[in-house]
């Protein structure tokens, strides 16, 4: 079975969050300080895509980027979303994981550690180490978890480098299988995405690499 797992959960083209409304909106500001996603408006960061070199260590850039910025706030449900806005550009149709050019705009907060949308679905832990949590169903045949490793990532990328969380993100089949493939996202606190590796879920080996070029946080 040949899929990405981030393209099924269409993490590709967003960026940073968590998991359920169980408590107020004060009490969820007050778990997640500091501002671990850099949820502030006016922030922005820059990604380019990288791709594997056939099945070598090697990887050349696709010239594709991923420009990011927070533009405003909304209220839902009594919450506070973020809007995010990305904007892909230099897609030549290279590689099937990288998203299409286009903007996308994801309303994202913090709920208790998670990073989630107003749909509740889950872009990223920085909580509860080595704790599964469910994503999404990916097919009639397989959901996909993620989990909050228990190591932290020293990360070195052209913007800088980087203490990071990881988390580590894999199908599970109905017989019970977990996919051989796994993808790992990257957050550095307070400043945001750092990097992203996306694989087939038949294959181990990493297929793609999103790297953080350049970024803007607000003091």
């Amino acid at each position: 079975m040949k899929f990405s797992l981030s393209v099924l959960i269409l993490f590709s083209v967003l960026f940073i969050s968590c998991n359920k409304d169980d408590g107020t909106p004060q009490e969820e500001q007050e778990l997640s300080e500091p501002n671990f996603y850099a949820l502030t408006v006016g922030n922005s960061w820059r990604y380019e895509y990288f791709q594997r070199i056939d099945r070598t260590d090697e990887f050349e850039s696709l010239g594709a980027f991923d420009d990011v910025s927070i533009t405003g706030t909304s209220e839902i449900n009594g919450n506070t979303f973020y809007t995010f806005e990305t904007t892909t550009s230099g897609n030549d149709g290279t590689s099937a994981i990288v998203p299409d050019n286009g903007t996308v705009v994801t309303k994202l907060r913090d709920s208790s550690g998670y990073l989630i949308d107003e749909n509740h679905l889950k872009y990223f832990s920085n909580s509860n180490i080595n704790q599964e949590y469910l994503i999404r169903d990916a097919t009639s045949e397989a959901k996909i978890y993620g989990v909050l490793t228990d190591i932290d990532a020293n990360l070195t990328v052209l913007a800088g480098s980087f203490v990071c969380s990881v988390n580590e993100l894999y199908a599970k089949f109905l017989d019970g299988s977990v996919s051989p493939g796994r993808d790992f996202y990257f957050y550095s606190e307070e400043i945001g995405q750092i990097k992203t590796t996306t694989s087939w879920v038949s294959d181990s080996l990493t297929k793609v690499e999103k790297r953080l070029v350049s970024y803007n946080i607000l003091e």
